[in-house]
């Protein structure tokens, strides 16, 4: 029996060439996307189990799932109604799933009757989930990519209503606006802890992360130092060759400085041209090698000082700050151009 679906709808059938099936849930930028929203990992979100519960009231259906298909399995973000044990594993093979299809074609897929249809009617979700009528919806992720499917099931075969498919094509929106909105949000916390300018963390995360480091430095005992960097005789350079000039500077050095130190590390611009670096694990020493590492790439015509100080009790945080100012201050003081650790006589 052919199904009448509104045109709004347009469903396709289920992909016969597993050629075809496994390219489209491997595809590279895809499964990258998936990961990028980290629906995969940490615990579920109630959210998305309210749009599973939703879209089982309006589908009038048993089950309802937001699955998302990784290349491996899929995992229901959100669930309603499905039974032990996949509501607590929360995930099936690919061998059970019928949302890889709405993945592969990028639209929506209608079944009255999985056993009928010659593609699906050899799926393990027939056995083992009662998947028999299915009617799932694209999910889109920020960057357009498919992600899974928002589906209702029933274990019994059914004609779907037309009122049904298009409430359950709405919710399937509505789980892509979520995923939007949580993109959104993140990327808001990143800017508002970069500078716009050089790429670097900006004031805020270096006030935020510095009282962190300390007390990450007192639990676990291991040494932390802190540096502050000071570019010598900018405001000269941008009077002589102009702000644009001094702008370019700035980001070359951003980038330049974020490529010699750590993941663990923290650079962040704390001033026009000023700048802290949070080393953890590192003492004066090491510390010392790595920023006369950064004072050596610099653009042509600039140089750099920079005071040092490692942590040691009872140090606070603004009083360990307070160290390597003055430790600046010296270098700067001594003729520029070098780094002075705070506890050190001038010359190091």
């Amino acid at each position: 029996m052919s199904i009448e679906l509104p045109s709004s709808v347009r469903a396709q059938p289920p992909v016969a060439s597993s050629a075809r099936l496994t390219a489209a849930v491997h595809n590279g930028d895809r499964v990258a996307a998936l990961n990028a929203e980290g629906l995969l990992v940490g615990a579920p979100e109630p959210i998305f189990d309210r749009f599973a519960r939703l879209a089982a009231r309006v589908a009038e259906a048993p089950t309802a799932l937001v699955s998302v298909v990784a290349d491996d399995r899929q995992y229901f973000a959100g669930l309603c109604g499905i039974g032990q044990p996949w509501a607590d594993a929360r995930q099936t093979p690919l061998s059970h799933s019928f949302c890889q299809h709405v993945v592969a074609n990028a639209a929506p897929l209608v079944v009255e009757d999985a056993r009928r249809d010659p593609v699906l009617c050899s799926s393990l979700a027939i056995v083992d989930l009662d998947v028999i009528a299915y009617a799932g919806f694209p999910i889109f992720s920020p960057t357009g990519h498919v992600l899974g499917s928002l589906c209702a099931i029933d274990s019994s075969p059914r004609v779907w209503q037309t009122a049904q498919l298009e409430a359950l094509a709405d919710i399937a929106l509505l789980v892509g606006n979520e995923l939007e909105r949580r993109d959104l949000v993140r990327r808001l916390a990143i800017d508002a802890r970069t500078d716009g300018l050089t790429g670097m963390a900006n004031r805020r995360a270096w006030d935020e992360e510095l009282p962190s480091a300390l007390r990450r430095a007192e639990r676990l005992g291991h040494p932390l130092s802190v540096v502050l960097l000071d570019i010598d005789h900018f405001k000269a350079y941008n009077d002589r060759f102009g702000h644009p000039s001094g702008d370019s500077a700035l980001r070359a050095i951003g980038t330049r400085w974020r490529g010699q130190i750590r993941d663990i590390d923290l650079l962040a611009r704390i001033g026009g041209e000023e700048f802290g670096l949070l080393l953890p694990g590192c003492d004066a020493e090491a510390a010392l090698e790595i920023v006369n590492r950064l004072r050596a790439d610099v653009p042509e015509g600039l140089t750099a000082s920079a005071g040092i100080v490692a942590w040691a009790l009872p140090l606070t945080a603004e009083q360990f700050v307070a160290e390597a100012d003055r430790a600046l201050y010296r270098a700067k003081s001594d003729g520029r151009d070098r780094a002075y650790l705070a506890s050190s006589p001038p010359g190091t």
